[in-house]
């Protein structure tokens, strides 16, 4: 009898993860599920509960394991007959007082988890990279695939230590692992209100008058957990995809939001002189209370530039899938933000 495809995702109490997780099982996978602290289990239980009738009853379909992928001893026990491994584990900060840890953990933690599976005869790495790992230079505006990147200023610290995460999992395609690589741009869905674009609706929910005419990439979370999934289980390796289904200013998008949670959509115009009094005293907030910072230069920076990002390469390569309306995204997430919030 043959034996069941075992799914392993890491990060999977995390906002990509968890939905990740959501997608497998439905598609009748057996899913492993690797994850660092008991607590944050309740937030992927919370996700489950959007999309079955009976969370509870999903759990019997998985194995949880808990695991830092930091240590080669409970890599050893979190891998054994894994089918497809689906790496959405990282440490996402642009803090100043995290860089150092950015720059070390992402990239070793890609390391030790590629050097494991390739011991123990995993068939496909998925790797969640990021739009940040393509780079950004002065005056570029668009991006796809054929990016490359370019050192300088214009990198944040959690670029570079996705990127240099990037290299290792190309390490380990030649070493004959066979990757996927894809490379998301601003991830937008329900269930981490606290962290992320989590925070655009709480924040927006709570009367936030700012807003920006900086372009980026937005895409629904469903949408990379479905292209996740369908590019890990077919025969595709050794490609990078980007995931960007829409691009929008900051503008649209937190009035989008406001228009969901049907509350007045931000009226300022945030300027350069104003971001920069804006992150220069929310450093100051965390210095004297310990808190992250809601804003910081680099994120204030990034909400004040133009960049659009395609995924032309996604759609012609799985021909079936399509992106979902920006607007739907919106009020889907609204909605879930207003059930969760509504005790």
């Amino acid at each position: 009898m043959k034996e069941p495809e075992v799914h392993t995702v890491t990060g999977a109490t995390g906002l990509l993860g968890s939905h990740l997780v959501a997608e497998l099982v439905a598609a009748g996978y057996t899913v492993r599920v690797l994850y660092r602290r008991e607590a944050r289990l309740r937030r992927l239980n919370r996700v489950l509960s959007y999309y079955f009738d009976d969370p509870d009853a999903v759990q019997k379909k998985l194995e949880k394991v808990q695991a830092d992928l930091l240590d080669p001893e409970d890599l050893k026990k979190a891998l054994p007959g894994t089918t497809v491994l689906y790496h959405c584990a990282a440490r996402v900060s642009f803090a100043r007082q995290d860089r150092t840890k950015l720059l070390q953990e992402n990239p070793a933690m890609t390391a030790a988890l590629v050097n494991e599976a390739l011991a123990q005869g995993v068939q496909k790495l998925v790797h969640i990279s990021s739009v940040a790992a393509l780079g950004r230079r002065r005056g570029q505006q668009h991006s796809d695939e054929n990016s490359r990147w370019v050192p300088g200023r214009s990198n944040t610290a959690y670029a570079r230590s996705k990127y240099k995460a990037e290299l290792e999992a190309w390490r380990g395609s030649e070493e004959g692992l066979p990757t996927v690589i894809l490379n998301p741009s601003i991830i937008l869905g329900p269930g981490f209100w606290e962290e992320g674009s989590g925070k655009f609706f709480g924040q927006i929910a709570g009367g936030f008058p700012f807003y920006s005419t900086g372009v980026n990439g937005f895409v629904d979370v469903r949408d990379v957990a479905r292209s996740a999934r369908l590019l890990g289980q077919g025969s595709y390796r050794e490609a990078r995809y980007l995931v960007a289904g829409h691009n929008a200013s900051y503008q649209a998008v937190f009035t989008g939001i406001a228009q969901a949670l049907g509350v007045r959509a931000p009226r300022i115009r945030v300027r350069p002189w104003l971001a920069a009094l804006v992150w220069r005293a929310e450093a100051l907030r965390s210095l004297l209370t310990g808190a992250e910072p809601s804003v910081t230069r680099e994120t204030a920076r990034t909400a004040l530039q133009v960049h659009y990002y395609h995924s032309d390469k996604l759609l012609a390569t799985l021909p079936d899938f399509q992106f979902r309306p920006l607007e739907d995204t919106l009020r889907h997430t609204a909605r879930c933000y207003q059930a969760d919030h509504s005790t």
